[in-house]
């Protein structure tokens, strides 16, 4: 992959050159495109699921190709595992304002904060490790925001 279209992929398209908290403005954006995703274009759970495959591995190619191109493990501007993992953070949430900004609060703590498990995890090398602290963090705002709405 060249270093362009690494950069554009990993960065959300330049969403990661926002001079303040990149990382917020990558969840924002993923956000934004979930409201568009589900609440206007209604598309279903299995294109869904499907799109946050594709976007996790073009998000650890191009996470790897750029980190390598810039001598940067883990550069502040890549925001595409914030992308994913609020997408994940957001599966099956119901379409309401208040879900999605516990989702969205509940996803930003994780990540800043990395308890556990979640820190260990972006030891991983490569573009893996890039993305996969920002998965668990998605995968665990899932749950909690699922345990909330089992038990509202």
């Amino acid at each position: 992959m060249n270093k362009s279209l690494a950069e554009f992929i990993s960065t959300v398209g330049y969403v990661g050159r926002f001079p303040v908290a990149p990382g917020t403005a990558g969840s924002l954006v993923g956000l934004l495109f979930v409201v568009l995703w589900h609440v206007i274009l209604k598309i279903s759970l299995g294109w869904t699921l499907a799109v946050i495959f594709l976007l996790t591995w073009l998000g650890t190619l191009s996470s790897e190709a750029y980190a390598k191109s810039t001598g940067v493990e883990d550069p502040s501007e890549v925001v595409i595992d914030e992308f994913v993992g609020q997408w994940i953070a957001l599966l099956l949430v119901p379409p309401h304002w208040g879900f999605w900004l516990a989702a969205f609060v509940l996803f930003r703590m994780f990540d800043i904060w990395k308890p556990l498990w979640i820190d260990s995890i972006q030891a991983w090398p490569g573009g893996w490790g890039v993305m996969a602290d920002d998965i668990l963090a998605g995968i665990a705002t899932f749950i909690l925001i699922q345990l909330y709405t089992v038990i509202l």
